[in-house]
């Protein structure tokens, strides 16, 4: 993989096999990837990396407007906003929303969890009025940023490098004399 993300820290209990140890017990290899595909990897999240700051930078300058509603029954009961904040019309027993990400990755995040809890219809504009309101006018639609305006991702993403990847790591497995295994 090219990048693991968490905020989540785990404590280690018991005993621990070293990658080093595990590639003699297992007869695995651990292989260095050929220095393109390296090159090719770092370039591809560095792209990932400037589309999702200008995702979040749109929405952290439009933190009011709202990204999605989750309608039940023609009433609101859930919205997103672009910021990922996050508003429910009613208590719902063991959501737990992420925390990791900011901006439009959490929202989408956040969506796809309150979807899970919450049955509705999901809304993207034309946005129905809060309990209490008498119109949505006042609700401000989506900053959604341009697609087009946003840094272009030009490398390949891992799933495009795989072949390259296992032939590397054939080629590795082959030079340490462990036998490749046959498909199926």
């Amino acid at each position: 993989m090219s990048r693991i993300e968490s905020s989540n820290s785990f404590r280690l209990q018991g005993e621990t096999t070293s990658i080093g140890q595990l590639v003699e017990q297992k007869k695995m290899v651990a292989f260095k990837l050929p220095e393109h595909l390296q090159a090719e990897l770092a370039l591809h999240d560095q792209q990932v990396e400037a589309r999702l700051a200008a995702n979040q930078a749109a929405a952290a300058a439009n933190p009011d407007k709202v990204f999605a509603q989750i309608v039940q029954n023609g009433q609101v009961v859930a919205m997103v906003y672009d910021s990922g904040t996050a508003v429910t019309q009613q208590n719902i027993p063991g959501l737990k929303l992420t925390e990791d990400f900011a901006g439009r990755s959490l929202a989408d995040r956040r969506l796809a969890e309150l979807t899970r809890a919450v049955p509705g219809t999901v809304i993207y504009d034309n946005f129905l009025p809060l309990p209490g309101q008498t119109s949505a006018s006042d609700i401000k639609s989506s900053s959604s940023v341009d697609q087009s305006l946003l840094p272009k991702v030009t490398a390949r993403g891992l799933g495009d490098m795989t072949a390259e990847i296992a032939a590397a790591r054939d080629a590795a497995m082959l030079a340490a004399g462990i036998p490749l295994k046959k498909a199926g």
